[in-house]
């Protein structure tokens, strides 16, 4: 085995690439393949190599020495890997509705490890329920137990398939193939099968109601954390985080999440879903404890100081509001308020403690951003076709912007500019597609359906929220919307309902069963 290792570290490097192509290609035919058992034999595929690929890259890293040192473990801790998987996947495939109320508990929980030198919160649990969520839904239609069904591919799988697939071909030119490599394991492959399980998923009122208490639970939870470390000015993770807190009059909060900024991405998509059903609900009890939900959150976003998740919590609650009354009139309003606030920051810059006057004062002002954001430009410019490669944002902006190591970043934390950089104009116009796809079906009649309209403003937050932190497509509450979107019913408009009672009347059934209205969602 030691004689290998030193084989497999040569290797690593041209065979990682390729396999980023391999792994990212399948995963791309799983999403738009017709066949329900071709695509479950992809996805069964993509799921394995994408695990092999990741130990491949890392052979000579620390982690994962013990596999050199100690096979026998080795073997041992995968057989009891797999055994979890397989023991979830027959949990699973005796109650499916099981699934969703799984990914809401998982979704949010992020473990330290250590990758390739750097320190990765991974969501290891997730990838647990995803990955037997995977094996229940494919392993049937492998071993011929289950229907081998056609379903279309809807413009949505096509531009998530284009992503990854522009992924793994940028991953050919990559100055650090090994990132490209952990990009596509840990959130690309196992996101883009979790978006394929939303998909199939029979989302009733009952199972929608179901994963909002889940996620409305574990926010207040957190939010409960966060209050306790505000009180005590304590930090249960992060240290960093708490010297960053002594240098400042303000003390920021993360509860569980490593990230203040992700924790407050959490709470922005609770508080949109709960602001979507406060608009829906009429018993005077409902309304007041959602209100009173929504408060508790709202103080602990606050604590966040998460300026990224406010700004994207009022655009999520822009776009609930245009659903409900009116697009412009909401547009309208929108424009005069930013109006306000870009004279009162321009005209009276001293007064609000803002001073834009220089790139240098900007970037201080934003916390390193606007460096960030103009690198990625300069990165942009100067190789706008092909991009410098999958997952070498912060290699190039490095070696570009003569940046030391205080400064390197995974992102330029706004993603169109990271996927231009990477990807050149293609990765720009992929990602653009892909946010079009998105919106037009996760909106489908979003006016008449509370899932719809939290959905669609969950999607419009997220989409803000990554212009200033980035982790769009490395979120997996994205790849969950997506999902939502095309599988959640799209009610009935009046018209349809009025000609359905109609063709009922017409066929001889009871008039006072045809009059019913269909369930809304």
């Amino acid at each position: 085995m030691r004689a290998v290792t030193p084989l497999l570290a040569a290797l690593s490097g041209p065979i990682s690439t390729a396999g980023v192509l391999i792994v990212t290609t399948v995963g791309a035919a799983a999403l738009v393949v017709g066949h329900e058992r071709l695509r479950g034999i992809l996805a069964l595929i993509a799921l394995a190599l994408a695990p092999a690929l990741l130990v491949l890259d890392l052979s000579d890293s620390p982690q994962l020495s013990f596999i050199h040192t100690s096979p026998l473990a080795a073997i041992g801790l995968g057989i009891v890997g797999l055994g979890l998987i397989a023991g979830l996947a027959f949990v699973l495939q005796k109650n499916s509705r099981a699934f969703p109320i799984l990914v809401a508990i998982a979704l949010p929980f992020r473990l330290p490890i250590q990758v390739g030198g750097d320190t990765a919160n991974l969501l290891l649990p997730l990838y647990l329920v995803v990955a037997a969520g995977a094996v229940a839904w494919a392993a049937p239609l492998v071993l011929g137990k289950s229907a081998d069904e056609e379903r279309p591919a809807t413009l949505i799988d096509w531009a998530l398939a284009g992503w990854l697939l522009l992924y793994g071909i940028g991953s050919l030119w990559s100055s650090d193939p090994s990132k490209a490599v952990q990009q596509a394991v840990f959130f690309y492959i196992p996101f883009s099968i979790l978006y394929l399980l939303i998909v199939r998923v029979k989302w009733t009122p009952q199972l929608i109601r179901g994963c909002a208490m889940v996620l409305v639970g574990l926010a207040l939870a957190f939010s409960a954390i966060a209050f306790y470390e505000f009180g005590t000015e304590t930090l249960l993770l992060n240290p960093k985080l708490l010297i960053s807190n002594q240098f400042h009059t303000y003390f920021r909060v993360n509860s569980v999440f490593f990230d203040p900024n992700i924790f407050g991405r959490f709470l922005m998509l609770v508080l949109v879903g709960l602001s979507a059903t406060l608009l829906d609900t009429r018993r005077a009890r409902d309304i007041a404890a959602l209100a009173g939900g929504i408060a508790v959150l709202l103080a602990a976003m606050v604590m966040t100081l998460s300026q990224s998740s406010l700004v994207g919590l009022l655009a999520g609650l822009a776009v609930i509001a245009a659903l409900r009354w009116s697009w412009w009139k909401v547009g309208v309003i929108t424009l005069a308020l930013a109006a306000i606030g870009v004279t009162a920051v321009v005209v009276a810059p001293a007064k609000d403690g803002i001073k834009i006057h220089s790139l240098r004062v900007l970037n201080n002002e934003s916390s390193g951003h606007a460096n960030l954001v103009s690198g990625g430009i300069d990165l942009f410019t100067a190789r706008p076709l092909a991009g410098w490669g999958s997952g070498s944002f912060s290699k190039a902006y490095r070696q570009e912007q003569k940046a030391g190591a205080p400064t390197a970043v995974s992102a330029s934390h706004t993603t169109p500019v990271t996927a231009a950089a990477e990807e050149g104009i293609l990765g720009l116009i992929a990602y653009l597609l892909v946010l079009i796809a998105g919106f037009l079906r996760v909106s489908q009649g979003a006016r008449r359906s509370t899932a719809r309209t939290a959905a669609t403003a969950g999607l419009a937050a997220l989409v803000v929220h990554s212009m200033t932190y980035a982790a769009f497509f490395e979120d997996p509450s994205m790849w969950v919307i997506l999902g939502l979107g095309v599988a959640l019913p799209i009610p009935l408009t009046r018209e349809q309902r009025r000609a359905g009672r109609e063709a009922r009347r017409s066929e001889g059934d009871d008039p006072a069963v045809a009059a019913q209205p269909a369930p809304a969602t």
